[in-house]
């Protein structure tokens, strides 16, 4: 037994037909079960052919044909009117341009009816050569635009003298190549003069004038190098002369005493501060405790 896909395929039939002809001829196809479990037996397979050759013989006998169109109605007076179509034929006259005529000039066209029932007489045709030898083919030519008054051309304007080029100016980077001044140094000379320093712009965009190189050398001559000397606590007392061995020996054994009794000093007070705080722990502790106990959980 074979599915409805696999009789599909050996039929040489796309399973739209298939299911198409399963529809059709549901009595006729020898089969078994219902639904997704119906099974068909191999007859089928020549079943489905026999029924794609007779539907390819039908559409090449018919065909797909377009009717042909029914001639117009006969006027009253026995001619057969027109249609627009077939007077684009007759003249030439692209279907667009023909009912552009007919609707700027619909009283000079004979013609019965109205919209698309609307057909026209066969003198019309001239009426329609007549309009296209009147009308100039393609659109008409916009109006050229008079032509604006020519400007007056001024006269070149006298070129100024040269002068000198102006200096280059300089960035701090190359003040601190051709001084041998630091970076920091430079921004601090900046920061307390800068009023005496030839520049231009500020912040980053800030430049210095070549002379400024002159004046960074100045401000440097005129500071002290080095970090100022810290002040003194008080005067020294004049030296006087060196003292004996016998005398240097004894100041340094008074220095020595004096050290160790200031450290002695130091570590008894802390000895004292932690018996204090140890005293404080014990008295806690022998504080009496009470425990309750709930019996009535």
């Amino acid at each position: 037994m074979l599915t409805l896909s696999e009789v599909a395929r050996r039929a040489g039939v796309s399973m739209a037909t298939a299911q198409r002809y399963k529809k059709l001829h549901q009595d006729r196809i020898p089969s078994e079960g219902e639904g997704r479990k119906q099974r068909y037996a191999i007859p089928a397979v020549k079943m489905f052919r026999d029924w794609k050759k007779e539907g390819v013989s039908k559409r090449g006998a018919t065909g797909r044909k377009r009717s042909p169109a029914k001639p117009a109605k006969a006027a009253a007076g026995g001619a057969a009117l027109l249609t627009l179509s077939s007077i684009s034929g007759q003249t030439g006259i692209s279907y667009p341009t023909l009912q552009r005529y007919v609707k700027l000039f619909g009283d000079r066209i004979p013609h019965e009816g109205e919209g698309r029932k609307r057909r026209y007489h066969p003198d019309s045709v001239a009426v329609f050569r007549q309009l296209r030898a009147e009308s100039k083919p393609g659109r008409k030519p916009k109006a050229k635009a008079p032509k604006a008054p020519a400007r007056k051309r001024k006269a070149p304007a006298k070129a100024a003298p040269k002068s000198a080029p102006a200096p280059k100016l300089l960035t701090l980077t190359a003040i601190g190549k051709q001084t041998g001044i630091s970076g920091p140094t430079l921004q601090r000379y900046i920061k307390l003069h800068l009023d005496r320093i030839p520049h231009e712009g500020e912040g980053r965009k800030r430049r210095y004038r070549p002379e400024a190189v002159a004046v960074f050398r100045e401000i440097r001559s005129q500071s002290k190098r080095g970090r100022k000397p810290k002040a003194k606590v008080g005067a020294a007392a004049p030296r006087t002369a060196a003292a004996p061995a016998g005398k240097r020996q004894t100041r340094a054994a008074k220095v020595r005493r004096k050290a160790p009794a200031k450290a002695r000093g130091s570590v008894e007070a802390r000895l004292a501060a932690l018996e204090a705080q140890v005293s404080q722990v014990l008295k806690k502790l022998e504080e009496p405790i009470t425990i309750t106990l709930r019996t009535d959980r």
